[in-house]
Parts: C-alpha cells; structure tokens; sequence
C-alpha cells in the first residue's frame, strides 16, 4: 500500500535534515520503496539504494512544494529519484563485472600457458590489471582481511556467503569491503592506463 503524504512532515523534513521526524518518514516509506526495487531491481542492494534515495531527497526538500495538481504526486517524485539512482547502480554493477570478468579471462588465460608479453592489447590490459592489483595487495592501509575478501569475491568469483561464513563476518561487511576495494582497484587501473 502506498502511503499517504503528509505535507507537515514534508515541510519539517525539508527545513531541516536532521529533523526527528525524518526516522518516521523513512518508516513510513521504506517499505513501497523496497517493493519497488524487488521487484523491479532484483539484483540490487536495497539498504545502499535507500540511502542514495533517502541522501538526494534530503537534498532536494529544501525547494520541494507539494502540488500534486501542477507537479503531480509526491509518490511519483520519491519515485523517480528511487528509479534514477537503481539505473545508476545497475550501470555501476554492470562496468564493474565488466572490469574483473575481463581480469578473470586474463588470468584464466594465463594460467593456462598465455604470453606475457605486451604484444597485443590483451596482453596489455593484463599487465595494466597485474600492476594494479600489486599495488592494491602492498597497500598498508588496506586490511589483510579487506584484501582476502577482494581477492576471494572479486578475482576468484567465490560466493560472497561463502566467503562471509569462512571468515566470520556477514554477508553485509563482505559486500561493503569488495565494493570499497573495487573502487580502488578501478582507480589504479585507470591511473595506470595514463602512464603505461
């Protein structure tokens, strides 16, 4: 069931982003949101969507008016943000298993007696991939348990379950610290394209 909008709690919400009222306004929509992205979205993380949503609208309140004649309905607005930032999590989603299914290919090839040489542009994008992944594995900053988890999910394609179980941590920190580490990853890879 949709909710009905209260245009006191918008205008509280939206003069003031820490108002208290915000933990009712999330309550009271959280649920239309999460069946929206199970259903439509279905390989998508809600909880780090919701936020996204929940951090644009926050931003946004302050120069909402509600007038469902002119604008239409405040549903539709949350909506729409709901919608833009699953599009812009799945695009992510899609560039990054992109990025290590190419990385697994490189290394499968390896394995199985590839050349190392820079010769071709598949040999390039491997030592470009390799590079940044010793960089990443010599990172101090990084956590030894951080960098299992990237290597274990990320480059061996184990089941991010399974990987939580063996390492007594739950599913949630498993994802968070792949997708903190990915993003790194990314980076060096793209910084060292501009050098190599």
């Amino acid at each position: 069931m949709i909710p009905s909008t209260s245009t006191t709690l918008l205008r509280q919400i939206g003069n003031d982003a820490r108002h208290a009222r915000w933990a009712e306004f999330v309550a009271r929509y959280s649920p239309t949101c999460r069946r929206f992205l199970r259903r439509h979205f279905p390989s998508l993380e809600a909880d780090d969507i919701l936020q996204e949503t929940f951090a644009a609208l926050a931003k946004a309140l302050p120069d909402y008016r509600y007038a469902p004649q002119e604008k239409g309905h405040f549903r539709n607005y949350l909506g729409g943000i709901l919608r833009n930032k699953a599009l812009m999590a799945l695009r992510k989603q899609k560039h990054d298993k992109e990025v290590l299914a190419d990385y697994a290919d490189m290394e499968k090839s390896s394995r199985m007696g590839g050349t190392r040489s820079c010769a071709s542009a598949a040999d390039w994008r491997k030592a470009v991939f390799e590079i940044a992944l010793q960089q990443l594995m010599s990172d101090p900053s990084i956590h030894d348990r951080t960098k299992q988890i990237f290597v274990r999910t990320a480059i061996r394609q184990e089941s991010p379950a399974a990987v939580a179980a063996a390492l007594g941590v739950s599913r949630n920190v498993v994802d968070q610290q792949k997708r903190r580490t990915l993003a790194k990853f990314k980076a060096l890879v793209a910084a060292l394209k501009g050098v190599v």
